[in-house]
């Protein structure tokens, strides 16, 4: 099995269609991330996975690799996260009192979105990442381009909310 290092190289050199091994490498992996993020909603999280893709092989030239590939693909998936939640706010204030007829089906993850559920969107991001997926405080810090105390201060308001 090539590295995830390898295939990007190749993917780099012209050989597009290595990328394709990536994506099916860490489909997965960013649908669950995507439908964690989002409360359980399928086609938001298959739009984050997609754009998170995309964005991915759009600036793969300046992949770090001294980092792994999945820290940095979950980076951008965060950000795709966050950026789509802006968006559906924006067109979610529009509406007013239109009540979205969409019901997410969880599928054994009900438990986990109920006890998400007060969070702001930061903290699910941070709670996930960190209880979830067991990313580092720096890691987490990184993906969110916060400060590292600021991120500890939201994990702390968030367990003192689950409590």
């Amino acid at each position: 099995m090539e590295s995830d290092e390898e295939l990007i190289k190749r993917s780099l050199s012209g050989g597009s269609h290595h990328y394709g091994t990536l994506i099916q490498r860490y489909a997965d992996y960013l649908f669950g991330l995507g439908m964690r993020l989002t409360g359980g909603n399928r086609e938001l999280a298959e739009d984050i996975s997609q754009q998170s893709f995309l964005r991915s092989y759009r600036y793969l030239k300046s992949f770090d690799h001294r980092q792994p590939y999945k820290h940095w693909l979950t980076g951008i998936a965060v950000n795709c996260f966050k950026d789509m939640a802006q968006k559906e706010r924006r067109y979610t204030a529009l509406l007013y009192d239109v009540e979205p007829s969409y019901s997410p089906h969880p599928e054994g993850n009900a438990d986990f979105f109920n006890l998400i559920k007060p969070l702001t969107e930061d903290e699910k991001i941070i709670f996930t990442l960190k209880y979830l997926y067991e990313y580092k405080i720096t890691e987490i810090a990184d993906f969110l381009d916060l400060k590292l105390g600021t991120v500890k201060s939201k994990i702390s308001r968030a367990l003192e909310k689950l409590k």
